[in-house]
């Protein structure tokens, strides 16, 4: 059955002001719009987001959802091993001036820069741009806002209370009464599809910039396949593949030394016959590197919440 086949609609009375949802809601293309558990603030946030259609799953029951609204224990099991939620005032997160923000309108989501914040006003946020112009937005649309300040991600759901264009394009959002925010460990993998080459530096001949790619990643190790061995339990591997910076499409190669912890022989579905699963520890790993793999594994995480 399709997300869109389990849905249903919902009406203005079903949705509780100042008390956190009891379901996700989806948007009008049927797509992840809000996580349960976010709170709508006013009335007027309500009005407005049921103005387009929303929607829940008929069969939910508690569970979380995860990404594109199907019911996956053993995703709900991973994320709970992966994060501890707790909620704040968004001003215990010390937010900065210039952290990467995500806002979410409808079923879109934009990247945009915290420019500050009064406490209990407003919250200052750039406009979204894509391909160079400004998205239009309209004052009383409902937002999601995610981002992530030291290891806390965190997430709330507000509205735009004023669109401002000098001296240059910014909004006004309405300051959360609270924000939920999960506190990433250190040992948090996300799932990726990174492509890169991968050399065992004990033994050169067996692999010099083999192609390999990465299918989860966390700050201390990864898992990757590769087509045929490239060494064994113990040896020395060097990784090379790109991160993305933030949010944009820009993104930099990086290099880390690892040690092999696992080989596994099982293939995975479509693969070679011959492919082969690595799971290693990264060792030595620069400070300037940790922080983008740590970037890049919270945005993901912060995404599929």
């Amino acid at each position: 059955m399709s997300t869109k086949d389990s849905l249903v609609p919902l009406r203005i009375g079903d949705i509780a002001v100042g008390k956190p949802l009891p379901w996700p809601v989806y948007g009008p293309n049927h797509k992840l719009l809000l996580r349960e558990g976010f709170v709508i603030e006013t009335q007027r946030q309500l009005e407005v987001l049921v103005k387009d259609g929303v929607y829940r799953s008929h069969t939910w029951g508690g569970s979380v959802l995860r990404g594109k609204g199907a019911p996956q224990e053993p995703k709900q099991k991973q994320a709970e091993e992966t994060v501890e939620a707790k909620s704040y005032s968004f001003e215990e997160l010390k937010p900065r001036v210039g952290d990467a923000v995500q806002i979410q309108v409808m079923d879109e989501r934009y990247p945009v820069k915290l420019m500050g914040y009064a406490k209990g006003v407003t919250i200052m946020v750039s406009s979204p741009v894509v391909n160079g112009g400004v998205i239009l937005l309209r004052e009383g649309q409902p937002v999601v806002v995610r981002s992530f300040s030291g290891k806390d991600a965190y997430a709330f759901s507000s509205s735009i209370l004023r669109v401002c264009n000098s001296p240059l394009p910014y909004l006004h959002l309405a300051y959360p009464k609270t924000v939920q925010s999960v506190t990433v460990r250190k040992t948090a993998r996300a799932e990726f599809n990174l492509i890169g080459t991968v050399t065992n530096t004990t033994n050169p001949d067996l692999a010099a910039n083999r192609p390999m790619r990465i299918s989860d990643l966390s700050v201390s190790g990864a898992s990757f396949s590769v087509d045929g061995s490239i060494g064994g339990k113990g040896d020395g591997l060097s990784l090379v593949f790109r991160v993305k910076l933030n949010e944009t499409d820009t993104s930099v190669a990086i290099t880390v030394c690892c040690v092999v912890r696992s080989v596994s022989s099982e293939p995975e579905v479509g693969a070679a016959a011959d492919t082969l699963r690595y799971g290693v520890q990264f060792t030595d790993v620069p400070t300037d590197v940790s922080l983008l793999m740590q970037n890049m594994i919270y945005q993901k995480l912060l995404e599929d919440a």
